[in-house]
């Protein structure tokens, strides 16, 4: 759910990586969360399937095809294309991987990857064997608690920093992120 409409820098993960699934399923990014709706789409090959005579397609969607709800999907789709969401996710992604990537020289730093609007910042308590922390020392709610009080809403666990922002980030706020990140890391993984 989270690789699609434009959160990777292509409208879809799946264009990102140059395959056609047969069936993919959508949801959240549909409306950007303000009104629920979920959505499957299927290849040509399996539509022409459903399609032929004495065939049904059995479903449980409560709400299928509501108006209301279509109709807000059909603007906050035409809004992420109008205003080239995909494309910022794209560079404001490989400014963010950069100015995380710095983060590599932090002795409890083990990993640092992601796409587009999408990161994950490891941190380890042993580098070179990249041995994880002992879940009772808290890191991942101590990360979590150095970062909130500087403002920067992401999931920490003992794993690492697991970073998300909205795809109208600007560079500005990009910066800002990589030294929240980078000061949590060096209060809590000293």
């Amino acid at each position: 759910m989270i690789t699609g409409f434009g959160r990777t820098g292509a409208m879809f993960g799946m264009q990102e990586y140059g395959f056609a699934p047969d069936i993919v399923t959508l949801a959240k990014g549909i409306t950007s969360g303000y009104v629920p709706l979920g959505a499957v789409g299927v290849s040509d090959a399996i539509a022409a399937r459903l399609a032929e005579p004495d065939r049904m397609f059995m479903h449980g969607f409560t709400y299928s095809g509501h108006p209301v709800a279509c109709a807000v999907a059909l603007r906050n789709i035409a809004i992420i294309e109008e205003e080239g969401l995909p494309a910022n996710a794209a560079a404001r992604g490989d400014q963010l991987l950069a100015g995380l990537r710095q983060l590599l020289d932090h002795p409890r730093v083990g990993d640092v990857r992601g796409k587009g609007l999408m990161a994950m910042v490891e941190v380890v308590a042993d580098k070179a064997t990249r041995a994880g922390y002992d879940p009772a020392r808290g890191v991942g709610a101590r990360l979590q608690e150095a970062t909130r009080r500087r403002g920067l809403i992401v999931r920490c666990s003992d794993v690492g920093i697991a970073i998300a922002p909205p795809l109208v980030i600007t560079a500005r706020e990009v910066d800002r992120l990589v030294e929240v990140v980078g000061e949590a890391i060096r209060e809590v993984c000293a």
